[in-house]
């Protein structure tokens, strides 16, 4: 729908999403690698 993450493309998550904020920072607190899952 959208190629690029616009003004339009936040309005679209905010319409049909409109948690989408609080998923995206629950995503950014996990880690990157495979070594922080077996510690």
């Amino acid at each position: 729908m959208e190629p690029t993450h616009s003004d339009r493309f936040v309005s679209i998550l905010d319409e049909y999403y409109p948690t989408w904020r609080e998923a995206r920072a629950e995503l950014n607190e996990l880690p990157l690698t495979d070594e922080a899952w077996h510690e």
